[in-house]
């Protein structure tokens, strides 16, 4: 089942991958843990600090696992403040969108998942990421809202980045806008398009190494120009609008790993493997 690479709970890094962390993140063995110990003192810290806020942080994250912070140490290339910067933003993600963030399961986001909204290749593409694909324009909000969609990403997240390459190698997300419809673009609300970037800039310990959009009708500039208002220049920098001309998409990924209705040549991609595999991880 090669689901079941992606979402293998593990701190192990293969050489390839360990050799990137060190060359992209700054990583060594010395500097992973000194910079966990570092933070883990700041965390410490906290408890006995004047500062409301700091005790608040260290008493939500003082009992997590070493892999779990150091996914944020990693997003953050070994800066060990900015590291707790980003602890902070996870946490004030958490307590600004409780309704996304708060019990969530695998029975929870189940009917979003086995829609498809959204899916996940089943093998990393040739740079070692995750990828993720979401048909916007077959997505009916009636039938699953777009909280339900945003609580399905964010669990996947959270499950993926308890695998170190993961953390390491980043993701990438795919957005097909074929069939995309004009009622589909008016409904959006910058609110919800404001959650979605939230999620992907500051508030996951995630390195996410792009966005790109396929078959966008000329509308699609309206949904755009709400969202690029909250979008820091590096995001904007790693967003591809391809259209239909599909060639430097798939210089980016690889076709023969893709499914039909992404413009691929690989096999079509049932959500119900992935959702058996995790089912059977939470019976571990």
């Amino acid at each position: 089942m090669e689901y079941a690479k992606l979402f293998r709970k593990t701190d192990i890094l293969s050489n390839d991958v360990a050799k990137k962390a060190e060359v992209e993140l700054n990583e060594t063995p010395e500097r992973r843990a000194t910079s966990l110990q570092e933070l883990r003192d700041l965390l410490d810290s906290g408890l006995c600090s004047d500062c409301s806020r700091d005790q608040q942080i260290s008493e939500h994250f003082c009992g997590t696992s070493d892999l779990f912070l150091f996914g944020f140490l990693r997003a953050k290339k070994y800066d060990v403040q900015k590291a707790y910067e980003l602890l902070e933003s996870y946490l004030k993600f958490r307590e600004k969108y409780p309704d996304l963030t708060s019990e969530l399961s695998l029975d929870s986001v189940r009917p979003a998942l086995e829609r498809g909204y959204p899916r996940v290749l089943p093998a990393r593409d040739n740079q070692g990421r995750i990828v993720f694909l979401f048909s916007i324009g077959s997505w009916d909000a009636a039938e699953v809202p777009f909280d339900d969609v945003m609580r399905a990403y964010i669990y996947l997240l959270e499950v993926l980045l308890e695998n170190a390459e993961n953390q390491v190698s980043g993701f990438v997300i795919v957005e097909n806008f074929h069939q995309y419809t004009l009622s589909q673009a008016m409904s959006l609300k910058p609110s919800d398009l404001q959650k979605m970037v939230s999620m992907l800039q500051g508030a996951f310990p995630i390195r996410f190494k792009g966005v790109h959009f396929l078959y966008q009708p000329w509308y699609f500039s309206w949904t755009y120009a709400l969202v690029r208002p909250f979008m820091k220049t590096k995001m904007t920098e790693r967003v591809h609008i391809h259209g239909s001309n599909l060639e430097k998409f798939h210089q980016a990924l690889d076709p023969c790993t893709l499914p039909p209705d992404f413009g691929g040549n690989g096999p079509e991609l049932s959500p119900i493997e992935m959702i058996t595999l995790l089912e059977k991880n939470g019976e571990l």
